[in-house]
């Protein structure tokens, strides 16, 4: 079975990274903590805003795998989602996905292509998701999303709860303010917590075969870097 990672970019095509490397940090800024998940901001540069979002649920890095593979059922939880295929399987914890955003009127539509890969780090899964444009050709109809760098971090504890965060940056590209820009991060980043916490209750019962019983590491993956250029 294939695996499906997604950067959570929303139309507002929006939350990733930290700043660039060798840039001065600068704080997080709280937004708001509602139905449980607190969202914080930070300039990023040229005017939008990186954002990182947080929650603690009763699950387990087996169940969220399952949910980001399952290709058909995720416009279900990934707020505004139209479409998301794995256009070529690196190796067992690395992918190349396509995914299409439908976007508010009056904006065009985005698409964006990644480069995805999971591992472990001290017990912790993580996940990062970079721009790999150079995999598809731009598509008729819609606008390319570029610079894109996200890293989903799970992370189990003691009384059976998983701490959940997801840091992210993206240019929705095109001509949309970046007042707008932000304010629909905020409330993409939100509902997409949102319906993770309400979809991944079907998996929690099931082992993905690529994570061993303990959670803490990977079963018989190659994690060599790979070259996504080609």
């Amino acid at each position: 079975m294939r695996f499906l990672f997604f950067s959570l970019l929303l139309p507002s095509f929006l939350l990733l990274s930290p700043l660039a490397y060798g840039a001065p940090t600068v704080d997080w800024q709280f937004v708001k903590t509602e139905d449980a998940i607190t969202l914080h901001t930070r300039p990023h540069e040229g005017g939008l805003i990186e954002i990182r979002a947080q929650m603690f649920i009763e699950t387990n890095y087996s169940a969220f795998l399952l949910l980001l593979e399952d290709t058909e059922h995720v416009p279900r939880w990934i707020n505004n989602v139209e479409k998301s295929q794995v256009l070529r399987q690196i190796s067992p914890n690395e992918n190349v996905v396509y995914t299409q955003f439908k976007a508010p009127w009056p904006a065009l539509d985005r698409d964006m292509v990644t480069y995805s890969r999971y591992d472990f780090n001290q017990g912790a899964f993580v996940l990062q998701i970079n721009d790999a444009p150079s995999m598809l050709p731009e598509q008729p109809g819609y606008i390319r999303i570029f610079d894109i760098e996200a890293t989903w971090t799970l992370e189990k504890l003691t009384n059976g709860m998983t701490h959940i965060e997801y840091i992210a940056f993206a240019d929705p590209s095109g001509i949309l303010p970046d007042w707008l820009v932000n304010k629909l991060a905020i409330n993409s980043a939100l509902k997409t917590f949102q319906g993770l916490r309400t979809e991944i209750v079907q998996y929690q019962n099931s082992t993905h075969p690529n994570i061993n019983h303990s959670e803490s590491s990977l079963i018989n993956l190659n994690i060599d870097n790979k070259d996504t250029s080609q």
